[in-house]
């Protein structure tokens, strides 16, 4: 793994333009099991975080896991009161495919409500603002970090943007 930090921290170096305050890095491998790193420009991270997207592998479905390539971080929101996702986002630009389908609405985000609470219920049930398990890495094509245990992933990179600054791009791997 400390070759692909380092190797990344090269990929990230040969394209900025002009020095990002921070940069994330997500290797796509499987739907609920792949990695993701929060990375400032003095090579800071809170280290590989498990992170999943999507419901299925073909990248250029909806709901389907985000598609490889370069993304622009649109803004940050620690209290987003979205309809589908709330709470600590990061809003990545759209994706447009080859076979005619834009990919939109692509956050990354963990489920919890938009004031970074928690909102659940009796077991057995997925709550949509509640970090239940593993199952909770599937989405709708966002990039989705744990939110639970306590201190969760999603505030680990969450305080690491804040220190830094916020991330200008997204670089989607394989």
């Amino acid at each position: 793994m400390k070759a692909l930090r380092l190797l990344l921290i090269a990929a990230a170096a040969l394209v900025w333009a002009a020095p990002a305050s921070a940069s994330y890095f997500y290797h796509r491998t499987s739907l609920t099991n792949s990695t993701f790193e929060a990375l400032d420009n003095f090579g800071h991270s809170p280290g590989y975080i498990r992170a999943g997207s999507g419901s299925g592998s073909d990248a250029c479905q909806y709901n389907n896991w985000i598609p490889l390539g370069a993304y622009d971080v649109l803004w940050h929101d620690d209290y987003y009161p979205g309809s589908r996702v709330q709470g600590r986002v990061w809003r990545l630009s759209d994706y447009q495919c080859s076979n005619g389908v834009r990919r939109t609405d692509l956050f990354v985000h963990s489920e919890e409500t938009s004031g970074q609470g928690q909102s659940c219920g009796p077991d057995g049930t997925d709550y949509p603002f509640c970090w239940e398990g593993s199952h909770d890495y599937y989405s709708y094509g966002c990039i989705k970090l744990a939110r639970q245990p306590v201190p969760s992933d999603l505030r680990e990179v969450d305080t690491l943007v804040h220190s830094y600054g916020g991330a200008t791009d997204l670089w989607v791997f394989s």
